[in-house]
């Protein structure tokens, strides 16, 4: 599983999980989420992705 941390001066705010599992839909999922975290924390937000077995 790929979840996504929302890094903000080097501390995790939140971490994302996407519902599904397809990269199509996990990149339009996270296009979408980028946008939205950049409004919630301004423009000095990272996200950083992992895999979680």
């Amino acid at each position: 599983m790929i979840v996504y941390d929302i890094v903000l001066n080097g501390e995790i705010k939140e971490t994302i999980k996407p519902r599904k599992n397809r990269l199509k839909e996990i990149y339009a999922f996270m296009q979408e989420q980028t946008k939205l975290m950049q409004a919630k924390y301004g423009e000095n937000v990272r996200i950083k992705g992992r895999m979680v077995y």
